[in-house]
């Protein structure tokens, strides 16, 4: 059986180490398409692991099962209304970005989709992090085992209750390792 099919949207830090997570952990690569603005990014990640990459998100979103929102929150709105008429087949959206509330991304991507907010806090970058997850209504219990399985890539995950909770576990799970190698 085939592996979902997954977009990246945004080719940063996070992306990369969610990628390499997958990727190391036998995730297809040829399952894994990232865009990004910048020729270099897409270069870099396609060289590294062997994942599709381009510069439209639309294109890449179309047949995409799950959707990675990995942009800096200061261009999601209109990187999300680039996307809405791409989306009719209602895949699952994951969202990393800090700060943007699940009612401003459906909003944004023009309906009622499948959403999942989660902040992985820095020690995922090198795989031992850790994330806590929420899902809104429209997410089946397949997509929620879907998004923990990415996730699962780069460490361990805690389905949150309310929405409210995910600013709380960014403070503790983002801060707590920075407060550690200080001390």
């Amino acid at each position: 059986m085939s592996k979902p099919k997954l977009t990246f949207i945004g080719g940063g830090n996070m992306a990369t180490s969610l990628i390499g997570g997958l990727v190391d952990k036998g995730y297809p690569a040829d399952a894994i398409t990232a865009t990004d603005p910048l020729e270099e990014s897409r270069l870099k990640l396609a060289k590294r692991f062997g994942i599709n990459t381009g510069d439209d998100n639309s294109q890449a979103c179309a047949s995409a099962d799950v959707i990675l929102l990995a942009v800096k929150p200061q261009v999601m709105q209109s990187v999300l209304q680039g996307l809405a008429g791409s989306l009719e087949h209602r895949p699952l959206i994951i969202s990393i970005a800090a700060g943007i509330s699940m009612e401003s991304l459906s909003r944004w991507l023009g309906g009622e989709l499948p959403i999942v907010r989660c902040m992985p806090n820095t020690p995922a970058l090198v795989q031992t992090g850790a994330s806590g997850l929420y899902a809104n209504d429209q997410v089946s219990d397949a997509q929620k085992d879907l998004a923990e399985q990415v996730l699962n890539a780069v460490g361990i995950v805690c389905w949150l209750d309310n929405e409210a909770d995910i600013d709380a576990v960014t403070a503790v799970s983002g801060s707590g390792p920075a407060y550690y190698f200080l001390v």
